[in-house]
């Protein structure tokens, strides 16, 4: 159950913490496209686009390689 935590060097707050980061912040993004495929004529913030998700995942990923 905790290999994981192992394999990542990482405690299990940290790892709660990253994790539910990332699920607030995709959980968001999806609202806005949601909203947006109602409405097109909303805009999704830059923030919560697809390049910026992608980005924000990748260094996510990357501080976890560290």
């Amino acid at each position: 159950m905790f290999e994981h935590l192992k394999e990542n060097n990482t405690s299990y707050l940290q790892h709660f913490m990253f994790a539910m980061g990332v699920s607030w912040r995709l959980s968001v993004s999806s609202l806005f496209f949601m909203i947006h495929a109602l409405a097109p004529m909303i805009n999704i913030p830059d923030r919560y686009n697809l390049d910026a998700m992608a980005l924000y995942l990748f260094e996510k990923n990357n501080e976890l390689e560290k």
